[in-house]
């Protein structure tokens, strides 16, 4: 997916290898595919403004956390696939640049030789001897192969490219879904919820049809952390983010929001809709009894809190998650572990 980020050779990928898990390690951070990505750009030295950062706080010996390894990731790892995106879509028109050159040129080259061809022809209807005949023929078989040798030519020159243009676009795709998903848990991202809501913000407006927002948040998550390690406080996000996906159907989406917050938009679902599947993701989850990963103790029962509300014709996206933001907020305040509805006026509790 990201093959053009990472170019470095077996040899020199395996000492960056055992350089990272001694200093992970040595920092007491999880060995997560995010740490991860973080420290082989920092030891690779392909990113200098992250080792900068990197450098100054190791310099002023100040704790590096978890969190601080997310941040770091977000502003100075992902936002690199945006570049190389960017990269390789300017390489892709500068190929079909070239291929329409070389087309042209061809063209050029076709209309000279055809022009040749016909004064060989024209000569050759006039000609009178033999000896004369005969030159200009060798003549015009000479042109021929030349015109099927530049056509051959031009051919493999437009097959190379054209083969170069489906690897480019097949990791073009790739690319754009790694900008727009969440590394750790395969959702979106804030970036690809944006883009996605964007089309289904449009439908509701122009078709009056109903858009339900559902945001959730895990309860008491820094617990979790703390007690039993990033590497549980991971698993527990993965593993949430899938009994969403499992939930939702059709053209709904789903979103890592930040954090332990998810969000969900509900194309062509009402309140009560919405309503009905924040309460089944929630009581689903709290049936689960969970064990840490790395001890093997007993975690017990992990909750969510959701908020709900459905957009109001005229009415921007942030409006809408800011009344589900207070109806969140709203079952949080309120005992956790249950759901919160804004009506456009109020929140209501069942």
């Amino acid at each position: 997916m990201l093959k053009n980020l990472y170019l470095d050779s077996l040899e020199a990928s395996g000492r960056y290898l055992r350089i990272i898990l001694k200093e992970i390690a040595e920092l007491k951070l999880p060995y997560t595919p995010i740490v991860y990505a973080v420290w082989y750009e920092y030891v690779s030295g392909q990113n200098p403004k992250l080792s900068k950062n990197i450098q100054a706080i190791r310099k002023k010996k100040e704790l590096i956390d978890y969190q601080t390894v997310l941040e770091w990731f977000r502003e100075h790892v992902s936002d690199r696939q945006v570049f190389v995106t960017e990269e390789q879509t300017q390489k892709a028109g500068n190929l079909l640049d070239g291929m329409t050159s070389r087309l042209t040129e061809a063209g050029n080259l076709m209309d000279r030789q055809g022009d040749r061809l016909k004064a060989h022809i024209e000569t050759l209807n006039s000609a009178s001897n033999q000896p004369d005949i005969k030159n200009i023929c060798r003549d015009i078989v000479l042109e021929t192969h030349r015109i099927i040798d530049g056509n051959t030519e031009l051919k493999n020159d437009i097959h190379s490219t054209v083969t170069e243009l489906n690897a480019l676009k097949l990791e073009l795709g790739n690319l754009r879904r790694a900008v727009k998903t969440d590394a750790l848990t395969g959702l979106l991202n804030r970036r690809g919820f944006d883009d996605a809501i964007e089309k289904h913000m449009e439908d509701a407006q122009e078709e009056t049809a109903p858009l339900t927002l559902i945001i959730a948040d895990i309860d008491q998550f820094k617990r979790i952390n703390d007690n039993y390690g990033h590497l549980t406080g991971d698993t527990v996000l993965k593993l949430i983010s899938k009994l969403i996906q499992r939930h939702i159907k059709g053209r709904d989406i789903a979103c890592r929001f930040g954090g332990e917050e998810f969000i969900m938009a509900l194309p062509e679902t009402k309140m009560d809709g919405g309503f009905a599947l924040a309460e089944q993701i929630r009581t689903n989850l709290e049936k689960v009894r969970w064990q840490s990963k790395s001890s093997g103790k007993d975690i017990g029962t992990i909750t969510i809190s959701l908020g709900v509300a459905q957009l109001i014709p005229g009415e921007d996206l942030n409006v809408l998650i800011a009344r589900a933001d207070k109806a969140l907020y709203a079952a949080k305040q309120n005992g956790r572990n249950r759901t919160g509805t804004h009506n456009g006026k109020e929140v209501i509790l069942p």
